[in-house]
């Protein structure tokens, strides 16, 4: 355990032997129901792949105002530069002090050039995007089997249109203003979110009890969370835990970076409590509903 937050080897999940792919299975079942977050090693992309993606997150973020200016966010596509101050994840606090270039639905947007800020930006973001895509594909194997499902359950249903890989830089903050964080206290949307962070730490997951404890940088470790999605399908069975990012001046003194890569399923996926999750004694606490639709009543609940 690493601040009650498990770490699993993830290699037998990559092999051809299923016994070995149900023992993952059962781990990273205990740390959904349990913590809704976990370190996962020896996932299937190479410590150098993330090297590179962040060194070209490193490069974008070092540019200019104006030159991040030139690819401004699109709402409709969920794709482009956020500047400074421009989200609250936490409505009730001030404004996030992060700066995030955001990517749905990558491999139908490859024709658009003029969405990239370069094209070796466009090459290691869409190839890191599939590595990611993979990774993820896997994690969902993983849960269908502890879910007593065909192992390939959800893999269909998570093909890209509501994926998404973040870049996301925190400057190094020189003032901290009351209740100022980095990323407001949050659940993630989806069904489960990937994130590769640097060494400067400040993620922080709330336990069961509402203590807030670090989840630090792990070497070659990706940290793996549960969403609402994903614990509406189940019934609650899963946790989708908050979690936020603190402002560390001390540790931080040239900013945080990292990576997530948030797998939704489909625009039209009708997510419905899985028949494992539900019993007489555990009625289905939530009716079905598209994944389009949940990801609108999210949003809106939060305006």
């Amino acid at each position: 355990m690493n601040s009650h937050i498990p770490i699993i080897d993830f290699s037998s999940m990559l092999g051809d032997c299923l016994t070995e792919r149900q023992a993952i299975a059962a781990e990273v079942d205990r740390s959904a129901k349990e913590v809704g977050f976990m370190y996962i090693t020896n996932c299937g992309i190479a410590p150098e792949t993330v090297s590179a993606a962040m060194e070209t997150a490193r490069r974008f973020f070092q540019k200019e105002p104006a030159a991040k200016s030139l690819y401004p966010f699109d709402q409709e596509l969920n794709f482009g530069y956020h500047g400074l101050g421009t989200e609250a994840l936490d409505p009730n606090k001030p404004a996030d002090q992060k700066e995030t270039f955001t990517m749905r639905n990558v491999f139908n947007l490859q024709s658009q050039e003029n969405l990239w800020p370069s094209h070796r930006f466009h090459q290691v973001a869409s190839d890191f995007f599939a590595d990611c895509q993979r990774l993820a594909d896997r994690l969902m194997g993983a849960f269908a089997l502890a879910l007593e499902l065909p192992e390939g359950y959800f893999t269909n249903k998570h093909t890209g249109i509501l994926q998404t890989l973040r870049l996301l830089h925190y400057p190094p903050a020189k003032v901290e203003s009351a209740g100022q964080l980095g990323a407001g206290a949050h659940t993630d949307y989806g069904t489960l979110t990937l994130l590769f962070q640097d060494k400067s730490g400040g993620l922080e997951v709330q336990d069961s009890t509402g203590n807030w404890i670090p989840a630090p940088p792990v070497d070659n470790a990706v940290v793996i969370n549960t969403g609402d999605l994903l614990a509406r399908w189940t019934n609650d069975v899963y946790r989708s835990t908050p979690h936020r990012v603190q402002v560390r001046p001390a540790d931080a003194a040239n900013g945080r970076l990292s990576i997530a890569f948030f797998s939704d399923p489909d625009p039209e996926v009708l997510v419905e409590t899985l028949p494992s999750c539900v019993s007489e004694e555990s009625p289905s606490n939530y009716p079905p509903i598209t994944a389009k639709d949940h990801i609108l009543e999210k949003i809106a609940a939060t305006n």
